[in-house]
């Protein structure tokens, strides 16, 4: 079977025409592959989204008297009558429909499937008549998602298959996840399946809470957790930190089951580390996409942050740097083949890239949002964090791209202000404009200003109440917050990495994040925490003297209005050029290689301003109270 990409890349064949406007309701164009395959060929691609914005875009951009770029504007609505009628009279016309692409199956299910589903359905057989929506739905339950779903019969059966459920990261369509459910339950009538399947927190919730009980009845024969396939699968959850070992009253118990125990600590943390790294192998040795990607640097960020703790007790056990060199080495590739994609795909879960966090907030479609970004949290910083909250949170981890350059002024701003750096070329220097944008992108979407708040400055000193505007104006809707404890931390350590999470320690066991979080809870915002950039650890390489940076030093990037001084210095220095996507034309960058910075040769610094998978992948979370 053709592969549903190609299927699509066929519709965009040589010769093509000056101008493409494509419906695209099913947002298949929302992919990373296929929008690097397509700018390979010198064409660009904007999305339609509102007349006003839009029109900005293209006159500024793409309209031009010398233009001879080929140009494919995509809608996602059914019909382009919306779009202006001086490009609809004289474009060519393309429709990309899920449908299409798998004929064979029912309309109603395929048209929900997301990207990964659409990928592992390309490899299956089909054969007999599937057009019925009991049919589509019972091809990928069995031979797409690997569900066999009828030969549950035991509460074993069950807690492996949901668990199995849970690991597949697709966004399973609400027509198939209501057809198991109704399943299972006409066969485990006494199992609260729905609950289970729906809410990966009430699963989880019931896993601890049957732990604990194991755990204090000295670990009974027949209980469900002595299968092997169930205990493999559990070691994982521990693993990633979704469980949390208990404490044990004896000094004996099954050597199966230390994952999930506390005993000698160090050598615990020694085993995690190694679990993590064979974690991060297994990933590596896959096809990776922008999501995969995100897991290596949840994984690897959790790994590293255990590797600091058990450098502090002066013991091994650290993460290879073999492995460190890998991963960022074939990132850096990645980021040159699949970068520029990003900007224009949409994601409900969470921002694919940090300028999109007002797109999916308001999805969320809550009345009360609070939006806390942490100024300069890696994923490693995020995993010193959830060790210190998850006695108390709970929380659905995703991730975000930031903007490269990884500098404040460029990857914050586009939080706040919901565009790509382009467009806020006059303030692209400042954050002084934060509050303004942050308040009108919100009216744009239907939040008077009024309703919306926006302090910065957060995270130092003593906590209190009383000094946060979303906790004392009551007419509050929409918050947002900058906690910049962590970003001043990094930038006046002397120790490197090991001092920042030594400093970092320290912050948090003054409570105020914990205690700004249960606020905001309290006060019933659904709360969402995330950070701008990560930061990077490197090795100075000799000062750059030239070039114009605000806001830093210039550690790890530096910036150039002319594009020959740009390249002058890329020759004189250890560095790389960047491509400048979604950037002014007149922002050139000079980005120093994976640990190394532009300071005195061999001084060790913590920055940020590259493009190293610690400084582009930051964490987006959802916390609630456990």
């Amino acid at each position: 079977m053709i592969h549903w990409r190609q299927k699509v890349l066929d519709l965009f064949q040589a010769p093509f025409s000056h101008l493409t406007l494509v419906s695209d309701p099913d947002q298949l164009l929302d992919d990373e592959i296929i929008i690097s395959k397509i700018k390979e060929h010198g064409l660009e691609i904007i999305k339609f989204q509102d007349r006003a914005s839009f029109r900005f875009e293209y006159e500024s951009h793409y309209k031009k008297p010398d233009q001879s770029m080929n140009l494919i504007i995509v809608s996602n609505s059914a019909d382009l009558v919306d779009l202006p009628f001086d490009l609809w009279s004289s474009a060519q016309k393309v429709e990309l429909r899920k449908n299409n692409l798998f004929p064979q199956l029912a309309v109603n299910v395929v048209r929900q499937l997301d990207t990964r589903t659409l990928d592992l359905l390309s490899g299956v057989s089909m054969e007999g008549n599937l057009s019925y929506e009991r049919a589509t739905i019972d091809l990928i339950l069995r031979h797409v998602y690997g569900l066999a779903y009828d030969s549950v019969h035991s509460l074993t059966d069950c807690l492996l298959l949901i668990m199995r459920w849970h690991e597949l990261r697709c966004d399973v369509p609400e027509v198939i996840k209501q057809y198991l459910v109704e399943y299972l339950q006409s066969r485990k009538t006494d199992i609260p399946v729905q609950e289970w399947i729906t809410s990966y927190h009430a699963f989880c919730q019931y896993l601890q809470q049957e732990w604990h009980r194991f755990v204090e009845e000295e670990f009974p024969k027949s209980h469900t957790f002595w299968d092997p396939s169930v205990r493999s699968a559990l070691s994982l959850l521990f693993l990633e930190g979704v469980l949390l070992p208990v404490s044990i009253k004896h000094d004996s118990f099954p050597n199966v089951f230390s994952w999930g125990l506390y005993y000698d600590s160090k050598m615990q943390k020694q085993d995690t580390v190694k679990g993590l790294e064979k974690q991060l192998e297994t990933l590596l040795s896959a096809v990776i996409d922008r999501r995969t990607w995100i897991q290596i640097a949840r994984t690897y960020g959790k790994a590293k942050c255990i590797s600091l703790e058990l450098q502090l007790q002066e013991d091994d056990g650290c993460l290879s740097v073999a492995m460190e060199k890998e991963i960022e080495a074939r990132f850096e590739q990645w980021l040159v083949d699949h970068y520029g994609a990003l900007a224009t795909l949409t994601d409900r879960n969470s921002p694919v890239m940090v300028h999109k966090a007002v797109e999916v907030l308001r999805l969320k479609e809550k009345d009360k949002v609070a939006l806390i970004v942490c100024d300069g949290m890696s994923f490693v910083q995020w995993a010193q964090i959830e060790q210190t909250l998850a006695d108390d949170y709970q929380y659905e981890v995703y991730g975000s791209y930031a903007w490269i350059p990884t500098l404040t002024s460029v990857s914050r701003q586009s939080i706040f202000s919901g565009e790509i750096p382009r467009f806020f070329y006059d303030s692209i220097n400042t954050t002084a404009k934060e509050e303004k944008s942050w308040k009108s992108t919100w009216e744009r979407n239907g939040v008077p200003s009024g309703y919306v708040s926006y302090e910065r400055g957060l995270g130092q000193g003593v906590y209190e109440r009383s000094n946060i505007a979303a906790l004392t104006k009551s007419n509050t809707k929409v918050a947002g917050l900058v906690v910049d404890t962590i970003d001043q931390l990094t930038h006046h350590t002397i120790q490197g990495q090991l001092g920042l999470y030594a400093a970092i320690g320290v912050w948090l066991k003054q409570g105020y994040l914990h205690s700004l979080l249960t606020d905001l809870l309290d006060a019933d915002y659904d709360v969402y925490l995330t950070s701008d950039h990560g930061n990077k650890e490197s090795k100075g390489v000799g000062r750059a003297s030239d070039g114009t940076l605000p806001e830093t030093r210039g550690e790890r990037v530096r910036v150039y209005r002319d594009v020959v001084l740009r390249d002058q210095a890329a020759v004189q220095y250890s560095s790389r050029q960047w491509s400048g996507t979604g950037l002014p034309d007149d922002y050139h960058v000079l980005i120093a290689r994976s640990g190394e910075a532009f300071v005195r040769e061999g001084e060790i610094v913590v920055s940020h301003g590259g493009t190293s998978i610690e400084e582009v992948i930051v964490p987006f979370v959802h916390i609630q109270k456990r």
